[in-house]
């Protein structure tokens, strides 16, 4: 049944299923959607994010998924986007298509989505194995001219703070550059660096959320055994953990910063010189140069 709908929008408790015929499509492209169409191929944690930063900011968004369940689920959290389990019809006129699938199945999808690219689509994948000549190698098609993005968020994106890398083409439109660039400075700040430093990048700040949560985790149970409360311990570790950030925002250098806090004899170096002597500084380093092996 899913086969013969163009799209379909859930809502709570029921399905609407939205079958158009030629005369109501064409109604529709010459009112409602005269806004750009972005199609959010694979709306899991990190696509739905993205498609959740886009509400009221001029765009017509469209979301697939696996199953049917799992877009009645997104229905409730984006309901101003529509749904399809189909991304061949998803991506079919879409100004921008944002491929947010596994790596495993990307090849197929790509494949799924190719034949109903427009002329002059913009790819983003945020798909971290794939390069931006594999992708436009894979989605060349004759008569047709895509633009393809590589971008990496990290999973703080749910919460508006991600730190998003962006990396194009040479021959690039800088005017579709800058929308790119706009579109995910709506869920944190991003960057548009060399796609040669997209390794190094992902590590400090993709895999870096998991190790900035290690050592807030190590924190909380070092507090513990010094006799305070899991619960309690883990707050006060994340309430450091923002004050530190904030010392920096002004340009500070952490040494400063460090300095301020170090007195001549005092606990703080004792604790300083602990962590240097059991390796912490080797082991940030080792964990960010195996992260881009």
């Amino acid at each position: 049944m899913f086969g013969q709908c163009k799209y379909f929008i859930f809502r709570p408790r029921y399905l609407i299923f939205a079958m158009l015929s030629p005369i109501e499509e064409k109604t529709i492209s010459k009112n409602q959607y005269k806004m750009k169409k972005i199609a959010i191929i694979g709306a899991g944690n990190m696509g739905s994010a993205i498609a959740a930063s886009l509400e009221g900011r001029g765009y017509r968004v469209v979301c697939t998924a696996a199953t049917s369940a799992t877009l009645e689920k997104l229905a409730e959290s984006i309901p101003f986007a529509s749904f399809s389990l189909s991304n061949a019809e998803a991506a079919e006129g879409a100004d921008i298509v944002v491929l947010a699938v596994k790596p495993y199945i990307a090849p197929g999808v790509i494949e799924e989505i190719r034949g109903s690219l427009k002329d002059g689509a913009v790819i983003v994948s945020v798909i971290a194995a794939l390069s931006i000549a594999e992708l436009a190698e894979s989605l060349s098609s004759p008569g047709k001219r895509v633009e393809c993005f590589r971008v990496i968020p990290n999973t703080a994106i749910r919460y508006g703070k991600s730190v998003t890398f962006i990396s194009h083409s040479p021959e690039a439109d800088k005017g579709i550059v800058d929308e790119i660039e706009s579109i995910f400075n709506l869920s944190g700040e991003s960057f548009i660096i060399p796609e040669k430093d997209m390794g190094a990048c992902t590590a400090l700040a993709s895999c870096g959320i998991a190790y900035f949560l290690r050592f807030i985790r190590a924190a909380a149970e070092g507090s513990v055994e010094l006799g305070l409360r899991a619960g309690f311990a883990t707050k006060i570790a994340v309430l450091t953990a923002e004050g530190a950030a904030a010392l920096l925002k002004g340009g500070s250098h952490p040494e400063a910063e460090i300095d301020k806090v170090t007195t001549p004899g005092g606990i703080t170096i004792r604790g300083l010189n602990a962590l240097e002597d059991n390796g912490f500084t080797k082991a940030v380093i080792a964990a960010l140069r195996a992260s881009v092996k």
